[in-house]
C-alpha cells in the first residue's frame, strides 16, 4: 500500500530539485538542452540554472534504463514497529514502458504463493498489450509522457522559488562538487502545479563542478506537505536524502533515496517512517528492441562507480 502512495508523493519531492525521472516509456531520440556558457563560480543560482539543463538530459535519457531497486519500510505508532519490510523489484522494459516485478522479500526468493502473483500480474499485463494495435500504443504512450511531463511541470518554477547561496566546495564519492544552499523565498508565486510545495522545503546541493550534476540532496520540510485529500501528510521537520551516480559516462542516475519523516498516512493516526531505497544493476538496452518476456536484450553497464 505505501509503495503506490510513495509513487505518487515522493517523486513529487524529490523531483522539486534533481529526479533522473526513471519510470519512463518508450526509448526515444532526444534533443538534448543548448550548452551554456560555464557560469562563475560564484554564481550560484546560475549554477542551479545549469544544473536543471543536466537533469532534463537525464530524464530523456533515463528512459534507456533498466535496474534493480531494494526498498526497506520501517513504519513505527507509538514507539512500537507496525511494519518492517524489505523488497526488491526488477525494473525492465515491456511494450515499450517499465514494468516493476518484485523479485525478492527481505532479502529472499519470494515465496511461492507470492511468486505466482506476480507472474498472474505480469501474465495480466502481457495480455492487456499484445493484441494493442498501433494506435492504441501510441496512445497508451502518450497518456504515460503527458502524465509525466506535467508531474515535472513545477521544475520550472524551481530556479525563481527559492535564494542560492554557495556554501563551499567539496569532494562526494570522488567528484569536485559546488554545495549550494537553497532557502525558499518569501516572495515567490508558483506557476506551475504542484509548485506550492517549493516554499515548504529547504534544501542543500552537491553540484558537480565538471558536469552541473546533481550528485547528492538532502532536504527538510519547513511545514506539512498534503498529497491527494490528505491521504499522505508528511510533516514538518522530515528528512529527505538523495543521491545519484554517473553511469556510462552519460547520466546521472539515482543511487540512494532514503527519508525519516513523521506521516499520516490514510487518515490513519499519526506515525513515523524510516524509508530507504537503493538502485542497482543498471543497464542500458537496445533501443531498437521491444524487450518481451523472454526476449530481454540489454547491454549491461558498467559497475557503479563512485
Amino acid at each position: 500500500m505505501f509503495r503506490s502512495h510513495r509513487q505518487r508523493c515522493l517523486p513529487i519531492l524529490l523531483l522539486v530539485m534533481f529526479s533522473a525521472g526513471l519510470r519512463a516509456q518508450e526509448p526515444s531520440p532526444v534533443a538534448l538542452p543548448a550548452r551554456r556558457e560555464l557560469p562563475s563560480p560564484t554564481d550560484a543560482k546560475e549554477i542551479v540554472r545549469r544544473a536543471l539543463d543536466v537533469d532534463q538530459t537525464n530524464f530523456q535519457l533515463a528512459r534507456n534504463y533498466t535496474y534493480d531497486e531494494r526498498e526497506e519500510l520501517k513504519m513505527l505508532k507509538g514507539g512500537k514497529i507496525k511494519k518492517d519490510e524489505i523488497n526488491t523489484y526488477e525494473v525492465t522494459i515491456l511494450y515499450d514502458e517499465p514494468y516493476s516485478r518484485r523479485i525478492r522479500k527481505n532479502d529472499k526468493p519470494l515465496p511461492d504463493k507470492e511468486e505466482r502473483k506476480e507472474s498472474e500480474k505480469l501474465d495480466k499485463f502481457v495480455a492487456d498489450r499484445k493484441n494493442e494495435n498501433e494506435s492504441e500504443h501510441k496512445k497508451r504512450l502518450a497518456k504515460i509522457d503527458k502524465e509525466r511531463q506535467e508531474e515535472r511541470a513545477f521544475v520550472r518554477d524551481v530556479i525563481n522559488a527559492y535564494d542560492f547561496r554557495i556554501a563551499g566546495e567539496e569532494r562526494v564519492d570522488g567528484v569536485n562538487t559546488y554545495v549550494v544552499d537553497a532557502v525558499p523565498r518569501k516572495d515567490f508565486r508558483p506557476t506551475q502545479p504542484h509548485a506550492d510545495i517549493l516554499s515548504k522545503l529547504r534544501a542543500k546541493l552537491w553540484i558537480s563542478k565538471k558536469d552541473y550534476g546533481c550528485v547528492k540532496l538532502e532536504a527538510e520540510t519547513l511545514d506539512t506537505i498534503s498529497f491527494g485529500l490528505f491521504l499522505v501528510r508528511i510533516h514538518q521537520g522530515s528528512q529527505i536524502r538523495y543521491e545519484q551516480t554517473r553511469v556510462n559516462d552519460e547520466i546521472w542516475l539515482p543511487r540512494l533515496l532514503s527519508v525519516n519523516a513523521s506521516a499520516r498516512v490514510a487518515l490513519v493516526s499519526n506515525g513515523s517512517i524510516d524509508f530507504e531505497s537503493t538502485y542497482s544493476h543498471y543497464q542500458k538496452f537496445t533501443s531498437d528492441v521491444r524487450i518481451l518476456p523472454g526476449a530481454a536484450e540489454v547491454q549491461p553497464a558498467p559497475g557503479l562507480p563512485r
